[in-house]
């Protein structure tokens, strides 16, 4: 009887065991986790803080003058005649610009370089008083750029093209006139 005893446990023990893991790759929740973007489709928020000056200044100076003189006589009296023709002119100008952006802009990683760099775009539109106003970002990005808080600074992309527009009234009013540009095409 015993014999049969171990046999029946022998065989209930000894039958396949399945067994699932506790690790699910899909909903599994690290305890400390870096959340920097790091894959495609992932976010990026690029600090805008650009500033741009210049300074072109020209100066030029002529001065041309032509005189002539002519003695003529008879009957002794003498006859003076001068002409004089001159030009003198004098200019110089000077152009300061400086521009200056502050924002924020959310971009998109669209795709990962074979030397880890993110290749990232982004677009905000903003419209404010019947003004639309367009900030545009792309460039590359590298990983170790991007801060604790999902950020990188913008003077950090290499080939960053940040391009920011405004269109509506006060847009179409800073545009020079059809005069002028007629002008300055012919000039």
């Amino acid at each position: 009887m015993m014999r049969y005893f171990v046999l029946v446990l022998w065989i209930l023990f000894a039958s396949p065991v399945f067994c699932e893991s506790l690790y699910s790759e899909t909903t599994y929740q690290p305890l400390i986790e870096d959340h920097r973007a790091h894959k495609i489709g992932e976010l990026i928020t690029v600090l805008i803080y650009e500033t741009a000056s210049s300074t072109t200044s020209a100066g030029s100076d002529t001065n041309n003058s032509i005189d002539i003189g002519i003695n003529a006589g008879y009957d002794d009296k003498v006859h003076d005649a001068t002409l004089g023709v001159g030009n003198d002119s004098e200019g110089g100008g000077t152009i300061n610009r400086t521009g200056r952006l502050v924002a924020s802009v959310s971009v998109t990683i669209k795709s990962i370089l074979e030397n880890g760099e993110m290749q990232v775009k982004g677009e905000q539109s903003i419209e404010f008083n019947n003004e639309n106003q367009y900030i545009r970002v792309e460039g590359r990005i590298r990983p170790e750029d991007i801060s604790a808080d999902n950020t990188v600074l913008s003077t950090r992309l290499a080939d960053a093209k940040i391009r920011y527009v405004g269109e509506g009234l006060l847009g179409r009013s800073q545009e020079p006139g059809y005069i002028t540009k007629f002008l300055n095409w012919i000039f």
